[in-house]
């Protein structure tokens, strides 16, 4: 148990320190250097977790989509940096774009699959709770196709242009698809080791939906770097940093209980 709080501490310093150098900090590479942290270490926690699963394993092949997704979207990151940062251009479409767009696939793909092992049954739940989420993925389905496909073309776009903004809003329908059945999940396992694990995915796919809505809506003003659009990363980072440590949550929890069997 300390381990895991040693850990949820660091992050939530790295976060704060993060969020304060978005607020107040006067160097956008320094920003974005700190940005980078995240991804890295969601991957990171992710073959962590690969590790303690194998791939021999149904939740090990998910853990490896899930993290393999994440490192995709690292890529894209990474490429993007460089693109600000070292050669100082916006080409759009890119290559960042194309790694970025990978990675919804490959996550879509590892929730389905540990929505089938879990073997999903939402007849079972409570009706209230079930209106109430069927309403809000509701709604963040008609923001996200309204800002992420509606919005998103324009007539002065090129074809491959168009095609890949749309792309983004399709990425993030197929990613709203599987929140209400990660949520029954996460409750199927309350009470028991695995619950937060799920309740976090849960979130970080909130966190990185609600990024890209904003994206969206201002992606001019966060290319060009205008405070305050460039807090927008603050929904990525918790994004991955909520998905980095469900992983090493869900690790250590299944290292845990091998080590009590043992004994």
């Amino acid at each position: 148990m300390k381990i895991k709080n040693y850990v949820s501490s660091a992050l939530i310093i790295l976060f704060c320190i993060i969020l304060a150098n978005y607020t107040f900090g006067p160097s956008n590479f320094v920003n974005n250097c700190l940005f980078l942290l995240t991804p890295v270490i969601a991957v990171l926690f992710g073959i962590y977790a690969l590790g303690t699963y194998r791939l021999s394993n149904d939740h090990g092949k998910v853990m490896s989509l899930l993290t393999t997704g994440i490192m995709f979207w690292l890529i894209g990151e990474s490429i993007f940096f460089l693109f600000q940062f070292t050669w100082h251009i916006s080409p759009y479409p890119s290559i960042a774009d194309v790694f970025y767009l990978i990675g919804y696939p490959l996550i879509f793909i590892g929730l389905t699959k540990e929505i089938l092992i879990h073997k999903v049954d939402l007849r079972n739940f409570n009706k209230l709770y079930m209106t109430l989420i069927v309403l809000l993925l509701t709604v963040l389905a008609i923001i996200v196709s309204y800002f992420g496909i509606y919005r998103s073309y324009s007539a002065d776009d090129s074809f491959l242009g168009n095609a890949i903004s749309i792309a983004y809003g399709v990425g993030d329908l197929i990613l709203i698809a599987p929140g209400l059945f990660v949520l029954k999940m996460a409750l199927d396992y309350r009470g028991g080791k695995l619950y937060n694990s799920w309740i976090l995915v849960l979130f970080a796919l909130l966190c990185m939906l609600s990024g890209d809505v904003l994206f969206a809506i201002f992606s001019d003003q966060y290319t060009d770097l205008i405070w305050p659009y460039t807090l927008i990363d603050i929904a990525y980072v918790l994004s991955y940093l909520l998905f980095g440590y469900s992983f090493f949550y869900t690790a250590t929890t299944i290292k845990d209980l091998h080590s009590k069997l043992k004994k």
